[in-house]
């Protein structure tokens, strides 16, 4: 069923008409954030001699790590439906997530499946875990967006979690389970709602990673304040979200930086809040194309590691008498 899904997604996605509509309306989009940008760039506060460039190193590591951090846990989920796997496949994971750029949001995932199956995993189970993994990281956004609502938000979100986490595998309607298990393939269905129930906690605490991130670039450009630290986790995780349903944007570009600008400029005006959701977006897209080439070494590492003769080790060195 899911393998049907994806591959309908795909041929929808790939439909030429959709294509061209989906491109006319992103460089639409595009023209008009370039326009708006540079016509508040005079607005703007912001002083390139000021910029705190080891700040923006470390907003970039933690990135860096988050992203990683987030195959990680698909690996988990990998494993929770009883797949055997390996440390380097997240190297499948960071490859692919490039396909996120390409108008249909389908592509990161097709393209998970695709490379899993060419490295042997079993990409019916990889395909089971997609909405295991979109379900679990859709329900952590929610409760981590409500940070947005100052310390009662944040107290929201700790509950969310909470009961998110005690609450276990939540019961299945009758319906949907009939439906799930034609999905799992003879799988276990309660151990695949499992691993999404167990996946929330992680991925809250990734997306709280990547939204401090996002507030040292701020502070690297503004030096905005330390108290300041919920909101704009709350307004990342936001935009994040958004950016997750917005099918037919690559990345939520666009989208993501809308909902930054909306929550952030009481806090830093519209020309700054913008130019701080611009600054975010190159340093993701730039994470995103480095983390993707460590992938892709990593499993081609493995590859050539797997087609090695087994047995075959360096002959050692011998030294010359002389």
């Amino acid at each position: 069923m899911l393998e049907r899904l994806v591959g309908i997604g795909a041929a929808a996605t790939a439909s030429r008409r959709i294509r061209i509509a989906a491109q006319l309306v992103l460089a639409g989009g595009l023209i008009f954030v370039a326009l708006r940008l540079r016509s508040i760039w005079h607005d703007s506060r912001l002083d390139l001699d000021r910029i705190d460039w080891p700040l923006l190193a470390v907003a970039a590591a933690l990135t860096a790590g988050s992203t990683a951090g987030t195959g990680f846990v698909w690996l988990a989920i990998l494993r929770w439906l009883r797949v055997d796997v390996r440390s380097w496949h997240v190297g499948i994971f960071l490859q692919a997530q490039l396909g996120k750029y390409i108008p249909g949001s389908i592509w990161q995932y097709a393209g998970r499946v695709t490379l899993a199956r060419a490295y042997g995993l079993p990409w019916r189970a990889v395909a089971v875990s997609l909405p295991i993994e979109l379900a679990a990281s859709a329900l952590a956004g929610a409760a981590g967006s409500l940070l947005l609502l100052g310390g009662w938000g944040a107290a929201g979100a700790l509950l969310v979690l909470l009961a998110l986490s005690s609450v276990g595998v939540p019961p299945v309607e009758p319906r949907a389970r009939r439906f799930l298990r034609r999905a799992v393939r003879g799988r276990d269905l309660d151990g695949a709602v499992a691993a999404g129930a167990r996946a929330v906690g992680p991925y809250a605490a990734i997306l709280a990673v990547y939204g401090f991130g996002f507030w040292l670039t701020a502070k690297a450009l503004f030096d905005v304040p330390a108290t300041d630290v919920p909101r704009y986790v709350g307004a990342f995780v936001a935009a994040w979200l958004a950016g997750l349903v917005a099918i037919y944007a690559p990345g939520g570009i666009g989208v993501r930086e809308a909902v930054l600008v909306a929550a952030l400029r009481g806090k830093l005006g519209s020309p700054d809040a913008l130019v701080v959701a611009a600054a975010s977006r190159v340093l993701l897209t730039f994470v995103d194309v480095a983390a993707a080439g460590a992938g892709f070494a990593l499993t081609r590492r493995a590859r050539r590691r797997d087609a090695a003769p087994a047995g075959t080790l360096a002959k050692p060195k011998v030294r010359s008498p002389h």
